[in-house]
């Protein structure tokens, strides 16, 4: 956290001073680009306090910048033609290139171009783009694989299947990144672990959270704290039980809101439902977590991951495309996914008559029960999931107690989940378990009460 004797703008001309060290003439444009934030938001930082166009930042920006310090900023070098390439940097540049071009389809709306970038053309590849593809196509041809690095729109499609399907290469097998991902394959948008493996190159999350959130924080903030944090949790939990809902009844939605959210969450948070999710004449909707089905080898499946991964194909409702409206791509990775198991936990510790909290503080952690607090991640990889609470343990500091809970599906695609996380978080202090087992603890400590 920042110093309390610092301002917000002290600590970032600070940091500015800083990377200006390993980058003499650094600008502020250039700073934001490194960060992966957008310039006009990144401009908002750094207003003095009392300034009405002042934004605090997210705690996700400022842990970046700290990244960024700790790194120097440094790019990663290419490969000179004599030597043999340092590969060390292979999986977190391929990283980096899937934010950044995530970046340019889901927040710039531009496409992605498999051309050079030149002065004045907004689309095209950049060189750190080129960078990157030449150390999978580096990586390929020097393990005998075929070159998935020599196309960008080949490679992203890649990056939906695990790494270990296509990209078999000791700097991805020794770390254990085999099961991981890079891309969701159904909206889209970077799995978490990307973010992760991306840490210092930039982030996108940061940029989704200025598009899709920074007016919903804005309109928080005219609100006494207290009240703040239980909007933040109503509509957190209304949008993660209604991934998908009737247009006409959304506004019905038994929720205490304020009108301006209600606006927000109509225009920002959901868009209509393309007429192409139609099976046959209307679109089938999932009687577990009501979101839309697809069709799939066997028939239909939920279109969220971890619905579909943890319950049986189980059609509810039919209805017309026309009638219905979606949760924007990006919420759906960041809100609903995790979320899924996040509500099912919930809901058992509120039947248990016990006081769980729903991302309370606005999201200090994901559950707190009195002196538990409870974090629930859907890593692939317990390396990556570890290294990330390693570096911090974020809001879980606040609590005694400190849980971090991932889903029981993980458990049984993944071999010894939680002995590699507990061995890769190399902390005493937190608690890792399953779904299943919070779930357990929770109901023998009640029947000890």
């Amino acid at each position: 956290m920042l110093a309390s004797s610092q301002s917000q703008k002290a600590w970032l001309s600070a940091a500015k001073r800083t990377l200006s060290r390993a980058r003499p003439g650094l600008t502020w444009d250039d700073f934001s680009q490194l960060a992966g934030i957008d310039p006009r938001a990144f401009k908002t930082y750094r207003m003095p306090e009392h300034s009405t166009d002042y934004r605090k930042m997210p705690s996700l920006v400022e842990s970046t910048i700290k990244n960024l310090l700790e790194q120097g900023a440094q790019p990663f070098a290419p490969a000179t033609p004599t030597d043999a390439p340092d590969l060390s940097a292979l999986v977190p540049a391929l990283a980096a290139l899937v934010l950044r071009q995530a970046r340019i389809s889901l927040i710039e709306g531009r496409m992605i171009s498999g051309t050079s970038r030149s002065h004045g053309i907004p689309v095209g590849l950049s060189s750190e783009d080129r960078k990157a593809m030449a150390l999978v196509s580096s990586a390929c041809l020097m393990h005998g694989l075929p070159d998935r690095g020599a196309e960008i729109h080949n490679l992203l499609w890649c990056c939906t299947q695990p790494l270990g399907d296509w990209l078999g290469v000791p700097e991805v097998l020794t770390r254990g990144l085999a099961p991981t991902s890079l891309i969701q394959g159904e909206v889209g948008v970077p799995t978490p672990e990307a973010e992760e493996l991306a840490s210092g190159f930039g982030s996108l999350t940061a940029g989704i959270e200025e598009q899709l959130f920074l007016k919903f924080m804005e309109i928080l903030s005219r609100f006494p704290e207290k009240r703040a944090n239980q909007y933040y949790t109503a509509v957190r939990e209304l949008v993660v039980r209604h991934p998908v809902v009737l247009s006409d009844s959304l506004r019905n939605i038994k929720v205490d809101l304020p009108s301006q959210l209600w606006m927000l969450l109509q225009q920002q948070f959901y868009e209509p439902v393309p007429e192409s999710w139609q099976v046959g004449e209307r679109v089938p909707l999932c009687a577990h977590c009501h979101n839309a089905m697809k069709r799939g080898k066997a028939g239909l499946v939920c279109r969220t991951s971890a619905c579909a991964v943890s319950n049986p194909a189980t059609p509810g409702s039919h209805v017309n495309a026309s009638d219905l409206v979606r949760a924007r791509r990006g919420v759906h990775q960041y809100w609903i996914e995790p979320g899924i198991d996040e509500i099912r936990l919930y809901d058992a510790l509120v039947a248990m008559g016990l006081s769980a909290e729903l991302y309370p503080y606005r999201d200090r952690v994901d559950i707190a029960v009195n002196d538990v607090g409870i974090d629930l991640k859907a890593y692939s990889s317990p390396e990556i999931l570890g290294r990330k609470f390693k570096r911090s343990i974020g809001g879980l500091v606040h609590y005694p107690k400190k849980w971090v809970v991932v889903p029981d599906w993980l458990l049984a695609s993944i071999p010894s989940y939680l002995e590699r996380l507990r061995a890769a978080i190399e902390r005493s202090d937190l608690h890792c378990l399953t779904v299943h087992q919070a779930i357990k603890h929770f109901e023998s400590r009640s029947a000890h009460a």
